[in-house]
């Protein structure tokens, strides 16, 4: 009996790996297993099928060799599961450790090092003596943790097969059964090959999916056979990737920015920096600048790697972050939807959930954030934002409207997460922001040493003659090039490029010799070696700005030339570094600089012209996009999105208006609507079909709305009103009178409201439209209720009386006491105000709409302060607010706070009054309202007040004088009334 010193060792055991030779009536066959016990052997179901005989061999051929018959005891066909008893001579090893078990997460990606060992097929060797036998392989590999979780197994990629030796047969044949391994930790069994997939991929049982497939029976009897303690919580084999079993996974959302990260070279001190600045909690975004190719996504992706598997960067140890983001502008894209989302995906699934709904209910953007950051709490969280220049201004300003407002929210929030941002130009912050900032810049390449060593990985096989020279030649051609790094994998592709010249590196480099374009120079220069083939389909790739699947390029090629055979250009490109490869993934695509470079060199003429492959791009995308019933968040409409953007940049900007006309007004509606601004800007005077035009203006005068400047909504509906008249279009006149009437009526340019609503109203109802009739209606009594005339107002609340009687339709009879509500607080009918507000939010709640809860509460708050009762007013008023910023729309969050402000003050809580009234005044200033002043004015009042009353008076004054008598806002007589008691002490 042998009691060697690893039987108590964890992990992958030589002397335990099993050779499983199964007799059947149809002849013999073999497998691998794993004794994972003294009596226990774990093993594929389908090496164990229909068995007559099972032999379990251990140490062939090799010193304690030792064989005996085995049992299956337990087995399962579905799971392909089997567990053999067997009883081993006294020459064989005893008192085992029992092996452990353990899974890899689902949730995120990660790529996991694993291992297998076995006896496959082309592992057979010949014996001196004529036999045959098989060689133990130790397969190492990785599993792409987010692969075949459709079927629940594993993708194991390993090094392909030596050999195929018999084509009727899987060269992996006979590896069926072995144990695969992350750490010390079994989490699956080889089970299967599929050619298709080539030799180097192999497929394995998910231990932890097949458990929790089991029935509970069998599921008992397998972990009591395997002593599994827990067969429904198997412990992380591997959370980060390299970590050991029982560390807390840090979770990760997005794919590395940069591949390659394996041949990294140094930076040491940049990476300390940027460790040092994420570990200080004052610190907020760490930014990483330098040209273009100079490696700054490869030193940010190399950053979150190391934290990914567990290792905080530079020489001081922090606690690990809770999450990791990966964004990059070139292959997800950055977007304040993309941010929210990504960020929401690493906490729980139901706050996820709560997240998703918050952002589809139609909060402002500031409150999304916030809530978003609140559930974060002071979880530490890292989010890389990658290629970030191209949201910049040439003076480094964000211009995208939805980053900055995240960076906005990140600078004013105690918890919030880190950002890591590279750029080929600086952030540009305000002065009080840079403190909450730090920049690391690159202007360096790599020393000559490292960036030598790094062309000598780069021809590893030797086969381009680059391994084999010379140090000094290395060096001199990194010198040459600055130590770029994607300057050095340029240069190595340059070299394999010319299969028939056979240049030596000397001759690549002859022509790059000025600094400033080094990178570009010998990315053009490979261009200009390149077939027309392999140029077309680059250009391909260059103009999908996003990574794909292979059969993605060849269905776009396929449109453009049926002939060109995409595969095979595609590995050559691959070969010649040009073209990425996410093995993962299965994704291809192109480094940023190549990209850029590649988008400069379609040809003019052509079917690979650069408007004719972005049209064939976007056509794609086109037969992609979901019914509009299918539509529930901003991610549904991804394909319309990328086809918007491929038609633009094709210069088809009608294509692509007809597109945004289709979705705009979901997006605004849904919570995003600076999402729609932006893409109504990208074609915004591009447009030639005036019918195309008019609905474009249109749907962008109704984002204006929401967004604002206000004055931008009405410009836009003057322009559509005259092209509407112009071109006879009744249906889309319509939509612009009432766009004009209600953006003046938010304006406060009530004379110029009344006609544009009056016109819209009767247009609804010559051509039967009921429900634009309604909508006309109501949006008039409101202006006539703002203009004073509450008769008038209230006439125009029976007219949408008698609609809702006549239809019976719940959101009618909501919008007909909405008007009444409103025009009963014109005339100063108090009690019957606040009633009328009660009643109208209950109706709207019953309809299923927030439309106007927040006004209807509004007039109760102001009916109730009216009626002298400022304490009931201030909790209905917070109420109102709450529910206007549901409906993230400025102007009506600036009136309940501005309301709410008074009800504070009327209430003696000056502070309060103060905060809130500074708030109005911000959210006023951004509707563009003419109210702003007056929340000013009234801010500066409650300051003044517990000290100078006399300051606090004149300020109440200037705040009445900046009032327009809108009868949704606090009264100017109320404020001049309480100025004059100041006065008097």
């Amino acid at each position: 009996m042998r009691t060697d010193p690893a039987v108590g060792a964890p992990g992958l055991d030589p002397h335990r790996i099993a050779e499983i030779i199964v007799a059947t009536g149809a002849g013999r066959r073999r497998g691998s297993g794993y004794r994972i016990s003294d009596s226990a052997v774990l093993t594929a179901a389908h090496v164990v099928a229909d068995a007559a005989v099972v032999r379990v061999r251990c140490d062939a051929d090799r010193p304690g060799e030792w064989s005996a018959p085995a049992a299956v005891v337990w087995a399962d066909e579905r799971s392909d599961l089997a567990v053999l008893t067997v009883e081993p001579p006294v020459e064989a090893q005893t008192h085992l450790q029992p092996a452990r078990f353990g899974r890899i997460a689902d949730d995120r990606h990660s790529v996991i090092d694993v291992c297998a060992a076995g006896f496959p097929l082309w592992k057979r060797r010949r014996r001196p003596d004529g036999g045959y036998f098989r060689e133990l392989h130790q397969a190492d590999g990785t599993v792409a943790a987010l692969s075949n979780l459709r079927t629940g197994t594993l993708e194991m990629t390993v090094a392909p097969a030596g050999a195929d030796p018999d084509p009727e047969a899987s060269p992996w044949a006979g590896m069926s059964g072995a144990a695969v391994w992350a750490n010390s930790r079994i989490i699956g069994v080889v089970a299967e090959h599929h050619r298709p997939e080539g030799v180097g991929r192999l497929t394995a049982v998910r231990l932890d999916h097949a458990l929790r497939r089991l029935r509970d029976e069998p599921r008992a009897e397998f972990a009591r056979l395997c002593a599994i303690p827990d067969p429904a919580a198997l412990p992380l084999a591997a959370p980060g990737g390299s970590h050991e079993a029982g560390a807390r996974a840090v979770r990760v959302v997005g794919v590395p920015v940069a591949y390659g990260i394996e041949l990294f070279k140094n930076r040491a001190r940049e990476r300390d920096a940027i460790a040092r600045h994420l570990g200080d909690p004052a610190i907020r975004m760490v930014v990483v600048t330098g040209r273009r190719g100079i490696g700054k996504s490869a030193l940010a992706a190399k950053v979150m790697d190391l934290l990914d598997r567990g290792e905080w960067p530079g020489p001081a140890r922090r606690p690990l972050p809770y999450g990791l983001v990966n964004l990059s502008t070139r292959t997800s894209g950055i977007s304040l939807e993309r941010l929210y989302f990504d960020c929401a995906r690493l906490l729980d699934t139901d706050q996820e959930a709560r997240l998703r709904e918050r952002w589809t209910a139609g909060t402002t953007v500031r409150d999304r954030l916030a809530e978003l950051f609140e559930a974060m709490g002071d979880r530490l969280v890292i989010v890389l934002l990658d290629n970030v220049e191209d949201l910049l201004d040439d003076d480094g300003k964000v211009a995208d409207q939805g980053l900055a407002e995240f960076l906005d929210c990140l600078f004013r929030v105690r918890a919030t997460p880190r950002l890591l941002v590279t750029s080929q130009v600086p952030v540009r912050l305000a002065p009080e922001l840079r403190r909450f900032a730090a920049h690391v810049e690159l202007s360096e390449g790599l020393k000559p040493a490292e960036a030598a060593a790094l062309l000598r990985e780069l021809d590893r096989d030797g086969s381009l003659g680059i391994a084999d020279l010379s140090n000094e030649e290395l060096l001199d051609a990194a010198v040459r090039v600055h130590g770029v790094p994607r300057a050095l994998e340029l240069l190595v592709g340059a070299v394999a490029d010319e299969s028939v010249l056979l240049p030596s590196l000397r001759d690549v480099l002859k022509d790059f010799t000025r600094r400033g374009a080094v990178v570009a120079d010998l990315a053009e220069g490979r261009y200009e070696r390149l077939g027309q083939q392999a140029r077309n389909v680059l250009g391909v790739l260059a103009a999908l700005h996003t990574p794909v699947e292979q059969q993605v390029v060849e269905e776009i090629v396929a449109g453009l030339d049926p002939d060109l055979r995409v595969a095979p250009i595609l590995m050559s490109l691959v070969r010649m570094h040009l073209v990425s490869v996410d093995r993962a993934r299965r994704t291809l695509a192109l480094h940023p600089l190549d990209a850029d470079i590649a988008r400069d060199q379609f040809p003019q003429e052509g079917p690979f012209r650069r408007q004719a492959v972005e049209r064939k791009i976007a056509s794609w995308y086109a037969r992609r996009t979901l019914p509009r019933g299918n539509w529930r968040t901003p991610d549904d409409l991804e394909p319309q999105r990328r086809q918007f953007d491929h038609l633009v940049r094709a210069g088809d900007h009608d294509g692509a208006a007809l597109v945004l006309n289709e979705i705009s007004e979901w997006l605004v509606w849904h919570g995003s609507v600076l999402a729609a601004v932006s893409m109504h800007l990208a074609v915004d005077g591009h447009i030639g079909d005036e019918r195309v035009r008019l609905a474009h203006t249109v749907a962008y005068g109704h984002a204006r709305l929401s967004a604002g400047p206000m004055e931008q909504a009405v410009e836009l509906f003057t322009q559509a009103v005259a092209l509407a008249e112009r071109l006879a279009d009744r249906p889309a006149l319509h939509g612009a009178l009432f766009g004009l009437g209600d953006a003046q009526r938010q304006l406060g340019r009530l004379d110029d409201a009344v006609g544009p609503l009056a016109r819209a109203a009767d247009l609804a109802h010559e051509l039967g439209d009921s429900e634009h009739e309604v909508h006309a209606l109501l949006s008039l009594s409101l202006a006539h209720s703002y203009r004073g005339d509450g008769e008038s107002a209230l006439a125009g609340a029976d007219r949408l009386t008698e609609l809702a009687r006549a239809s019976g339709d719940p959101l009618t009879i909501a919008r007909a006491g909405n008007a009444r509500t409103i025009a009963l607080l014109t005339l100063g009918r108090w009690q019957e105000t606040a009633d009328a507000g009660v009643e109208t939010a209950r109706a709207y709640r019953a309809a299923g709409s927030r439309e106007a809860i927040a006004y209807a509460l509004n007039a109760q708050g102001m009916a109730l302060l009216a009626l002298g009762d400022p304490a009931r007013a201030a909790p209905v008023l917070e109420e109102a607010l709450h529910e206007a910023s549901l409906m993230e729309n400025p102007r009506a969050e600036g009136v309940c706070l501005l309301n709410l402000a008074w009800a504070y003050w009327c209430d003696d809580r000056h502070d309060l009054s103060a905060t809130t009234a500074e708030r109005a005044s911000a959210a006023l200033q951004i509707a563009g309202a003419s109210q702003e002043a007056a929340a000013c004015s009234l801010a500066e009042a409650a300051r003044a007040l517990p000290t100078a009353p006399e300051a606090a008076a004149d300020a109440l004054t200037r705040a009445a004088a900046s009032l327009d008598g809108n009868a949704e806002v606090v009264a100017a007589a109320w404020l001049v009334a309480r100025a004059g008691q100041l006065r008097e002490g």
